[in-house]
């Protein structure tokens, strides 16, 4: 667990060096909240790890149901915020991919549909092509 919880710390580090203050916590990436094209639907189990709001760490398995090239929704039983980042991990093909939180909505008591974005497109990590006017 160590090398997410690097990855996450690194991505904290990286904005404070680009001098971006103003915002608590671990987790607000600068980036459009647009997505890159139509999301298409997926079957994938995902392994989730950030950070609860009391800083605690939390590992959670998920399943992502869409997704495209710059994100996806997936739903999980612990809740996350808006502007949060996480690190998921295809547990099919053990790609690994930092994303920030965009979206939470309520699926039922136990489960929210999460909405994240990816820093850069990364088709790769969902194994789906690109699609025309996708990057």
């Amino acid at each position: 667990m160590s090398r997410i919880y690097e990855a996450l710390k690194n991505a904290q580090e990286q904005r404070s060096k680009n001098e971006i203050s103003g915002r608590d916590g671990l987790g607000v990436m600068d980036m459009p909240e647009r997505r890159g094209g139509v999301r298409r639907d997926l079957d994938i189990d995902l392994t989730v790890y950030g950070r609860r709001v009391s800083e605690l760490p939390f590992l959670e398995h998920a399943h992502a149901v869409e997704g495209n090239s710059t994100g996806g929704l997936f739903l999980l039983a612990v809740p996350v915020l808006v502007g949060q980042d996480l690190f998921l991990i295809n547990n099919r093909t053990s790609q690994e991919q930092l994303c920030r939180v965009v979206n939470v909505r309520a699926r039922d008591p136990q489960t929210n549909e999460v909405s994240v974005l990816f820093p850069s497109p990364n088709p790769e990590f969902w194994e789906i092509p690109a699609a025309d006017g996708e990057k």
